[in-house]
């Protein structure tokens, strides 16, 4: 019974995790159409459309001030400081909502035509002396060897590539990959309940 209620409650919170970035993307998604809204219908009866279109005509207006607004954009960026003021806001994102890192990347690829590599790393505590690092196994041989990457705190993509004995390593098979990376990022916050 105790080990079905474990069950349930990891279940229960791995669900919680896969749907709270999606819960915040559709809110934020709702609260910007409703702004575009707002403006397209002042735009709308500003050039009567809505004596015209009816109803959709502030939907229309609204879209057209965003897909327009996107296409701006797209110039604007080309500046170096607006590039490096979006950077940081990505950054702050990341902190503030789990999985935003992940939904980027994989609507960065989609808009590029390709479809990311699944990462097979697995997430590792790595004996380092007399303390343990985390890091990711890259790949094992059968002679007892592995190739370990370890990321220097906060850049998860930044670090070194060791080879090392597998006695030197416990695997983290309850943890994600991007629990760990997310951890590194935070300099190890959350590490000691990782299993």
């Amino acid at each position: 019974m105790k080990e079905f209620l474990g069950q349930v409650e990891r279940n229960c919170i791995s669900g919680g995790l896969l749907l709270l970035p999606i819960l915040v993307f559709f809110v934020l998604l709702e609260k910007v159409w409703k702004f575009f809204q707002n403006y397209g219908e002042k735009f709308a009866h500003f050039l009567r459309l809505d004596h015209v279109l009816g109803k959709y005509a502030t939907d229309i207006a609204g879209g057209v001030i965003l897909i327009l607004l996107l296409y701006l954009s797209g110039f604007v960026m080309r500046l170096a400081i607006l590039r490096r003021f979006t950077d940081w806001i990505d950054d702050k994102l990341m902190i503030f909502l789990p999985g935003y890192e992940k939904n980027k990347k994989e609507a960065e690829a989609k808009l590029k035509g390709r479809t990311p590599k699944p990462s097979t790393d697995l997430p590792i505590l790595l004996k380092n002396g007399d303390y343990w690092q985390p890091a990711h196994l890259v790949e094992e041989d059968q002679n007892g060897n592995a190739v370990v990457f370890v990321p220097a705190a906060p850049a998860k993509d930044h670090g070194q590539i060791l080879i090392v004995k597998t006695s030197d390593f416990k695997i983290l098979p309850e943890t994600t990959l991007g629990n760990l990376d997310n951890s590194i990022k935070s300099f190890g916050k959350g590490i000691l309940s990782f299993k």
